[in-house]
């Protein structure tokens, strides 16, 4: 606990599908996991705001700050974002945590059911990914896919980077 800290749990929503994602009706006892994400969040990294109009922008934060008053709304485009806004903020809270979820810190009996329709996919590669390649793929995948996907996450070795 010396050396490591939870400095913030940082979310990024899409301005254009969020409202969608937190209206799903999932099954008894689900959670709605973009619920969740934003209400733990302590900075809401509201993206895509380009793609929007300023009166959508206004009914989702409107609709985000419903859900979480304290965690900070950041408008961006394409995820940027000064890092000052998400590193070193010390905005994590466990009191205001476990305000909000009396039994988070429970070991026990802290059951919850998630939506069986949310699945994960793990990709393993050995080896050096083509920078142009993996854009290209990604833009087609979030291009057909990215109403769909609520996160994604790795670790990548780019050919050329260091």
């Amino acid at each position: 606990q010396a050396r490591a800290r939870l400095d913030a749990i940082v979310t990024l929503v899409d301005a254009k599908h969020v409202i969608q994602h937190l209206d799903e009706v999932k099954p008894e006892g689900a959670e709605n996991e973009c619920v969740e994400q934003v209400v733990f969040a302590d900075r809401i990294l509201l993206n895509k705001t380009d793609l929007v109009s300023p009166e959508h922008l206004e009914e989702v934060e409107k609709r985000l700050r419903s859900i979480n008053r304290t965690g900070e709304v950041i408008r961006c485009e394409r995820a940027v974002v000064p890092l000052d806004k998400v590193l070193g903020v010390r905005a994590f809270d466990l009191q205001r945590v476990v305000d909000m979820d009396p039994g988070f810190l429970a070991e026990e009996g802290h059951e919850h059911t998630h939506d069986s329709s949310i699945t994960s996919v793990g990709i393993q590669k050995d080896g050096m990914l083509d920078l142009a390649k993996l854009n290209k793929w990604m833009s087609t995948l979030l291009k057909d896919k990215g109403v769909d996907i609520y996160r994604s996450k790795g670790v990548l070795s780019i050919q050329g980077m260091k």
